[in-house]
């Protein structure tokens, strides 16, 4: 492991070379907008080498790292109490804290729901690294099935939420029971694409079957290859369902381990660098974390921190909340979010990565839940070597109801069409697509073909976890100062 641990010495410091070049003054987290950079690591703070395969990050004492320990405990700790199955905070590369949990949840992938989108995201761009495909592509020239009108769509308008089609849970539900791309082809247009945020979920199936088609290879086989193992991701640490079509789940069905996701989480952080090599473009991460017009509080499938207002995280069409998404925490940070509080999120202006895992302790929107946004101010206001930023005090959300405008009639039940569209019947039909039978297939083959899926990813995981546990723990380098004479 000798040289694994001289590459990722190697590759921290390249990363923090180039992230040198674009730093600028660090944010105060009060005013509005823009990133600040990464923040350098101070000449007296020991640094922590990129884990190689089989590595995990090295736990490094937080007052060594610039924490307030009083601080970031009692942070930890208001964490447990959200029914946290791991909570994991790292700063120069160094794990500073994590949670009791954590010596039992480190080993078992972790439901990340739509936290899955971010690492579609990150899958996309590294397929965008290596020339297979561009974002403003339109989707047509990968699906020529699809007609003129959703040919058009951009792979950008697909990542940012913005296709403009319609977007009501029976659909949601159908495409998943059904095929989700061809249900995605089929759906009218609501709105001009690009000037609507909607939060949708089949159309990022499409995302996923048109980097196989740009690719040449199924979706979970090129991340496996491209992104995850050249961060030393091994493919028995993770799972990610797929549906009844054979398409992966891309916007919630994956699992990982919290120390991948944190891997996940450096990776945005170094801007796409990892030990040494830029996996995926520079300008493509700058483009991923900032919001649109549609949604200052959203990029590539990733939640930012920089709107002062953002959207949240309905089906429908939301309306702006007027403040930004984390109230309290830095400006320039941004990450994954999934349903029940699955976080992984970089801070730049602190060098800091932090991960949350677990069940709904503030409900099912982790948008929404004011206590992971206050899990994440109190993790992030313990560093003790940076200006704290002013508590903004209790906040709430708008009230569900209150986040639709004219659409709300579309989320009647008895407007639905779930039945309909299931059993072939009525003008949403799919075409050559139900319940019962699709694309040629009866629905016992594809549950067959699902479950015989699952069944070999998850002994996979579970043959894998048992086998790191009983192998114990080994880290990578951590980089102390020199001492001067």
């Amino acid at each position: 492991m000798k040289n694994n641990k001289l590459a990722g010495a190697a590759g921290l410091c390249l990363a923090l070379a180039l992230a040198a070049c674009h730093h600028s003054a660090p944010v105060d987290g009060l005013s509005g907008g823009a990133s600040a950079g990464l923040q350098p690591i101070p000449r007296n703070a020991p640094k922590c080498a990129q884990p190689a395969e089989g590595q995990f990050f090295p736990p490094v004492d937080a007052t060594t790292l610039g924490f307030n320990r009083q601080r970031l405990d009692e942070a930890i700790e208001y964490g447990n109490r959200l029914l946290s199955t791991s909570i994991r905070v790292y700063r120069y590369g160094c794990l500073a804290g994590e949670s009791q949990r954590d010596r039992y949840s480190i080993y078992v992938p972790q439901l990340m729901a739509s936290a899955s989108k971010t690492v579609l995201a990150l899958s996309i761009g590294r397929a965008v690294t290596l020339g297979h495909l561009r974002v403003d592509d339109p989707i047509g020239k990968y699906l020529p099935e699809a007609d003129a009108p959703h040919g058009a769509l951009t792979v950008r308008q697909l990542l940012t939420q913005t296709s403009g089609l319609r977007l009501v849970l029976a659909d949601e539900i159908a495409g998943l029971l059904s095929d989700p791309v061809q249900q995605t082809l089929e759906e009218p247009f609501w709105y001009e694409p690009g000037s609507e945020y909607m939060y949708a979920q089949n159309t990022l199936a499409t995302l996923s079957r048109i980097v196989e088609r740009a690719t040449g290879r199924d979706f979970q086989e090129f991340t496996q290859q491209e992104l995850m193992a050249p961060m030393g991701i091994q493919r028995s640490s993770w799972l990610w369902l797929r549906d009844r079509s054979g398409v992966t789940i891309a916007p919630g069905g994956l699992m990982m381990r919290p120390d991948d996701e944190a891997r996940m989480g450096h990776l945005m952080l170094y801007s796409g660098l990892w030990n040494g090599r830029q996996l995926i473009d520079r300008g493509y991460m700058n483009d991923l974390k900032h919001g649109t017009k549609a949604n200052p509080g959203y990029g590539y499938l990733i939640w930012t921190n920089e709107g002062d207002t953002h959207k949240g995280s309905h089906i429908g069409r939301p309306v702006p909340v007027d403040y930004p998404l984390l109230p309290g925490s830095p400006r320039d940070a941004y990450g994954a979010m999934g349903a029940l509080g699955q976080m992984i999120i970089a801070v730049p202006s602190r060098h800091m990565v932090i991960v949350r895992n677990g069940g709904p302790g503030d409900g099912l929107s982790t948008v929404e839940g004011m206590k992971y946004k206050e899990l994440i101010r109190l993790i992030t206001d313990a560093v003790d070597d940076q200006k704290r930023i002013t508590d903004p005090g209790p906040l709430t959300y708008p009230e569900s109801a209150g986040q639709f405008d004219d659409i709300l009639g579309y989320l009647n039940a008895f407007e639905w069409n779930l039945a309909g569209i299931l059993l072939g019947l009525g003008q949403d039909t799919l075409p050559d697509c139900n319940l019962i039978l699709c694309n040629g297939r009866l629905i016992v083959q594809d549950l067959a073909n699902f479950g015989g899926d699952t069944v070999l990813q998850f002994l996979g995981v579970v043959t894998g976890s048992a086998t790191d546990a009983m192998g114990g723990r080994e880290y990578s380098e951590v980089i102390y100062p020199q001492k001067q004479e």
